[in-house]
């Protein structure tokens, strides 16, 4: 959901750089949500066929987030919004799964809890960072930043493959 909170961050700016209507912007919820509404139902069964770690699909959420900053307009943009639709759909899945591997019963409230507040705490760190990169470098720029930033993050992940 990093892509969506950027663009939401980022306000006026894609739709000034993109020169698209400002309808274009709300359509980018539209599309990432719906994206994920489609797809969540079948996200169970890819996550147990393929274990926790693979489905988190960090390399698509990087590519959707590159795209994003690559887009001359409204139909890349879209379509980015859309492939981040797909490691969307599979987050709450895969991470359900691993909490429920890998942390005892009686913690599993809190585990949840706190993984739960990654998705306000992602909001608010695309926000802050973000809103004065682009300020600063333009929208791209954060954008892209965010594309690295993910990138880095899949690339320090543990290699062991997890059990489905």
């Amino acid at each position: 959901m990093l892509q969506l909170f950027l663009l939401g961050a980022l306000g006026p700016r894609p739709v000034d750089d993109l020169d698209v209507f400002p309808t274009v912007l709300g359509l980018t919820t539209t599309v990432g949500f719906g994206t994920a509404a489609l797809l969540s139902p079948v996200g169970g069964r890819i996550v147990d066929r393929t274990g926790p770690r693979r489905s988190l699909l960090l390399v698509a959420s990087a590519v959707a987030l590159a795209l994003t900053g690559a887009a001359p307009g409204a139909g890349l943009l879209l379509g980015a919004v859309a492939l981040s639709g797909v490691p969307q759909a599979l987050a709450a899945p895969a991470t359900d799964t691993a909490v429920l591997a890998a942390v005892a019963p009686e913690r599993r409230g809190a585990v949840t809890g706190t993984k739960q507040s990654g998705v306000q705490l992602g909001a608010f760190a695309a926000g802050l960072p973000s809103a004065g990169l682009a300020a600063d470098l333009g929208r791209r720029a954060a954008e892209f930043t965010a594309a690295v930033a993910v990138a880095y993050v899949w690339s320090r992940r543990d290699r062991r493959v997890s059990a489905p």
